[in-house]
């Protein structure tokens, strides 16, 4: 069994790079991959507790991007995260990211929420390199009283339709794909069926059409928001565009959610012989550049 989608503290996870790898090898998994948002911070720290523990570290990363008004959410595996280029975009996404945390802080302070940006960055647990997300605003709001959970804080504040949200700048996902490719990676479609919802077996497809043009190699096809018939459509649409199948968690923390590492709500069984397709397919990556 193995977990190709979480988060750690350099993005909004609750346990660091290590720590990840050590609840991956309490929870009996054979391969783990780090996948923080729009940054590969700690891939480094990530990798070397691999090197030493019974469970394989696969580097990663998770950039959202663009997609006609919306947003996709991509993940790289086996990316070399020292790879110039794909750092630069992270940069390049991260200073965005930046000016938008700002204008969120001053929307909330003109509402009568005089949170700070201290409160917001104590979310990040003391760690330098994290990536600032809406997670930690949430929590900072949560912990200082001013929402009673998550969920409200979101549906109140943060959310696409709530009083503080402000959009931020995303990268295409041509350019994303492409960059990611260059950097030795296996680009995969990361949860297109989650969240719940009506599914849109059409629109989903067309979406598949477009990225596999693109340079799309898998998609996820286990994930912990799927239901059988999300699963089964996820997996016949990989089939039918020939991509590589995928899956993982999309675990931030053992205190944050309900999500369990490897096993999401319970069911999920990410199969260990999916790993060696994905790994080929990096390799042939890299073989080009």
């Amino acid at each position: 069994m193995i977990d190709l989608h979480t988060h750690s503290t350099a993005s909004d996870g609750r346990l660091s790079p290590s720590e990840l790898i050590e609840a991956s090898c309490r929870a009996g998994l054979e391969a783990v991959a780090l996948t923080d948002h729009d940054t590969v911070s700690g891939l480094a720290e990530f990798m070397a507790a691999g090197r030493h523990r019974g469970v394989t570290a696969v580097p990663g990363v998770e950039i959202a991007c663009s997609w006609y008004g919306l947003s996709l959410h991509l993940v790289g595996l086996f990316v070399d995260y020292e790879n110039v280029v794909l750092l630069e975009l992270l940069s390049s996404i991260r200073r965005h990211r930046e000016e938008r945390n700002r204008q969120i802080l001053r929307n909330l302070q003109k509402l009568g929420i005089p949170l700070t940006d201290a409160a917001v960055q104590a979310e990040s647990q003391g760690c330098e390199s994290t990536v600032i997300g809406r997670l930690h605003f949430a929590r900072a709001l949560v912990n200082g009283g001013y929402c009673l959970d998550l969920q409200q804080a979101f549906s109140r504040y943060l959310g696409s339709q709530a009083a503080a949200y402000v959009r931020r700048f995303l990268p295409l996902p041509g350019p994303a794909i492409e960059t990611m490719h260059r950097a030795g990676g296996v680009v995969v479609l990361a949860h297109p069926l989650g969240g719940g919802g009506r599914i849109q077996r059409g629109r989903l497809r067309q979406k598949m059409q477009r990225l596999v043009s693109l340079g799309l190699d898998a998609v996820e096809v286990r994930y912990s928001d799927y239901d059988q018939p999300r699963q089964q459509i996820a997996s016949e649409l990989a089939d039918e565009f020939g991509l590589l199948p995928s899956g993982g968690s999309d675990f931030h923390g053992e205190h944050s959610s309900s999500i369990r590492l490897g096993r999401g709500y319970g069911n999920l069984v990410v199969p260990g012989e999916w790993l060696a397709p994905l790994r080929e397919r990096a390799l042939f990556h890299t073989s080009l550049n």
